[in-house]
């Protein structure tokens, strides 16, 4: 069972990974064809996101001050 709060912070955090694989993500492959480190508007709180993204292996990790953090 999870809270509320956790239940919103995983979607968030599903959302903000599936906005970095379309973007950019070769889909035959699951990774990046170079490593990205970018940032966009977070989710939840509209500030800055962070993340990367390796072509090694396909890892990503993001963080936003105070909102969203994670790593694969």
């Amino acid at each position: 069972m999870t809270t509320p709060g956790f239940g919103a912070f995983s979607s968030a955090v599903a959302r903000a990974k599936t906005e970095i694989f379309r973007r950019h993500f070769d889909p035959t492959t699951l990774r990046p064809a170079e490593s990205v480190k970018a940032s966009m508007r977070c989710i939840p709180c509209g500030g800055l996101f962070t993340y990367t993204a390796s072509a090694v292996d396909g890892r990503m990790s993001g963080s936003s001050a105070g909102c969203l953090k994670w790593t694969d």
